[in-house]
């Protein structure tokens, strides 16, 4: 798989001709498989990361072209008319460019999570009824799935989550992207870089504090909005607690097997096992765990 990925990415990077055409057969291809989107933003991603924001620009609004033209021409199914590539391919070049510029996932997670909270926020102030506004949405999205229904999603409780649930796979989406474009780019170029890199992300806790805040304000000020805030505080804390993870399996050589547990819960139980790692995420904000020496930690 290292192999394939490392000569599909070696593709991308091979001229801004080949860049063009994988984006572009990706981007319209996303138009009716979802997953082709996050292929697509990842390609766009690796040439911003290698070649600078204004190149992933670039290419980004040449691929809009094709993908729009083949979007006249053959319509996706109802409900997708806004592309998700629209919707991962801005944040994952604006995340991009910051992790360009440091070298931390750190800024580039917040960056995510704060336009996808912004986001939450501008649709209940916009709409006046969160829940109103995706209940219109899904309307018009299960005409083209059989057998799917509004009322499904309002009998099991998604439907009043609907504003923090997309938010939240949004983010999500545009962060592994962007892990993927960085582990693309460190195949290619620096092969021992991005493990580390990841198990080093950790989020200052002025962050925490802040979405803190922004759950009290809204708590009192906005109380529909307070679910929907925590669920994207949860997506980035997750991405957090599974750096952690990462991290103190890699510092007592434990093996890939420390780290298989959070991944089948994230799989078989996804609503724990995100909760889980946002809040051991959350705790390593406030007090690090991965600070203890390699040593000290074996002898625990």
């Amino acid at each position: 798989m290292r192999e394939v990925m490392r000569d599909f990415a070696g593709l991308i990077m091979r001229g801004e001709g080949l860049a063009f055409l994988v984006a572009s057969l990706l981007g319209a291809l996303s138009l009716y498989f979802l997953p082709a989107a996050s292929f697509c933003a990842a390609a766009i991603g690796l040439v911003g990361l290698r070649l600078g924001a204004v190149k992933g620009v670039v290419l980004a609004l040449a691929v809009a072209v094709p993908v729009t033209v083949c979007g006249y021409l053959f319509p996706p199914r109802p409900g997708l008319e806004l592309p998700l590539l629209v919707l991962i391919g801005p944040l994952v070049l604006g995340a991009a460019a910051l992790l360009r510029r440091d070298g931390r996932q750190g800024p580039p997670l917040l960056f995510i999570g704060a336009v996808c909270m912004a986001g939450a926020i501008a649709i209940e102030l916009i709409s006046g009824d969160a829940a109103a506004f995706w209940k219109g949405w899904l309307q018009h999205a299960v005409k083209g799935v059989k057998g799917a229904t509004v009322q499904g999603f309002e009998e099991n409780g998604t439907l009043v989550l609907m504003n923090g649930l997309i938010p939240f796979l949004v983010g999500a989406s545009a962060f592994l992207t962007l892990l993927l474009a960085r582990w693309w780019q460190s195949l290619l170029y620096n092969p021992d870089q991005f493990g580390p890199e990841f198990q080093r992300l950790r989020l200052p806790r002025t962050a925490l504090a802040a979405v803190v805040a922004l759950l009290l304000l809204v708590h009192f000020l906005r109380p529909a909005l307070e679910m929907h805030i925590l669920l994207v505080g949860i997506m980035i804390y997750a991405f957090q607690g599974l750096a952690v993870v990462h991290g103190v399996v890699a510092q007592r050589g434990i093996g890939w097997t420390g780290w298989l547990p959070p991944y089948l819960a994230l799989v078989f139980v996804p609503q724990f096992g995100a909760v889980g790692l946002a809040v051991l995420g959350a705790a390593d904000a406030l007090a690090n765990f991965r600070r203890l020496p390699a040593a000290e930690s074996r002898a625990a």
